[in-house]
């Protein structure tokens, strides 16, 4: 019969996820301020007045040592759910003393090479990449040097001189979505183009923006003006604040459950090469966690369904083979504030017929 120790999982699941999220979100806004208080304003304004956009993005310092904080947390935290799945096999009966989680096994270490290493490359492109749009942009539309510094890095504001707002932190499509807002409110025909008139005389703005930002983007659109630059200036603030939060909580559950339900897959790896296991007595259950309205189909239709082998994927209908909820081979579409995780038990009548 199987070892069945699936609400045990589901509760150190559950555990492990409250805990170490807030720690992957604090590490995230912690590197994007990093990014923030690196910037050579100097420089940039005057890279920026010779129009030499190399030479801009350079004075920004985006580089992969800003997200040291961040690699930190995310491999403390595949670090603690691998503990913390060992200790459960022991206590289950399923291994006895001496198994331990190890991360210097080849598989972990590449998986931190891939997933935090990897992940810290791909924010540092990104962050390039939306950067360079943005000089782009305010080279075409003749913005100045300081209008266009003040979009990429942000106003300095407080006793500390810390800097708010800005592009530094957002992935390509959320800073493609604060330029549009900001650049729109800055005169009176970019205020009509980011207001929808409906049938019923009724007004909304085109992009999610916080109550107050909509509300001087619609008043500006029936005076026929631009928004004025005292509110303009709230208003980028606060939308630049809300999409950092945004990306930082989508990264923060994503990359925080990748970690743990990846380190739960790599302990079993592990217990299977030291205990000498067979891989087909090792069954795999798939469970849908969050509420049913607003859940994934795929992942709803694939609830409760297991596998046999530790090594077998499970097959969705968009043909995509995961290993375990939250294996990076889903990508974006399955994986991107993910709620389901993989129970994983030892069936011990495997060999004894």
């Amino acid at each position: 019969m199987a070892t069945r120790p699936t609400r045990s999982q589901a509760r150190l699941f559950a555990q492990l996820i409250a805990e170490l999220t807030p720690e992957v979100h604090r590490a995230f806004m912690a590197s994007v301020t990093d990014l923030q208080a690196n910037v050579d304003w100097r420089l940039l304004l005057v890279e920026l007045g010779r129009m030499n956009i190399e030479g801009a993005i350079s004075a920004l310092h985006i580089d992969p040592a800003a997200w040291a904080e961040y690699s930190a947390a995310v491999t403390e935290a595949y670090a603690k759910a691998g503990a913390s799945t060992a200790a459960q096999i022991r206590q289950a009966g399923i291994a006895g003393s001496g198994v331990r989680f190890n991360m210097a096994n080849p598989r972990a270490a590449d998986w931190i090479a891939e997933n935090v290493a990897g992940r810290v490359v791909g924010f540092t492109q990104d962050s390039i990449a939306a950067a360079r749009g943005v000089i782009e942009a305010g080279f075409a539309r003749g913005q100045g040097p300081r209008n266009i510094a003040v979009d990429l890095a942000g106003r300095a504001s407080g006793p500390s001189g810390a800097r708010t707002g800005g592009i530094l932190g957002l992935d390509i499509p959320r800073a493609d979505r604060l330029q549009k807002v900001t650049e729109g409110m800055r005169t009176a025909e970019g205020v009509r183009s980011l207001v929808t008139e409906h049938l019923d005389g009724s007004l909304s703005v085109n992009y999610k923006v916080n109550p107050a930002t909509a509300q001087r983007i619609v008043r500006a659109y029936r005076a026929g003006t631009e928004v004025p630059e005292s509110e303009r200036i709230i208003s980028e603030r606060q939308y630049s604040n809300a999409l950092l939060k945004a990306r930082a909580d989508t990264v923060a559950s994503t990359e925080t459950a990748n970690a743990v339900m990846s380190a739960r897959m790599e302990e079993w790896q592990q217990l299977v090469e030291s205990q000498g296991l067979d891989k087909s007595a090792i069954i795999k259950t798939w469970h849908h966690r969050r509420g049913f309205r607003d859940g994934r189909p795929m992942h709803i239709a694939m609830s409760g369904k297991s596998v046999r082998g530790l090594d077998t994927p499970f097959v969705f209908a968009d043909r995509t083979r995961m290993q375990h909820a939250h294996d990076p081979a889903g990508g974006a579409t399955h994986n991107a504030n993910c709620g389901c995780d993989t129970t994983i038990v030892l069936d011990h009548t495997v060999g004894l017929e």
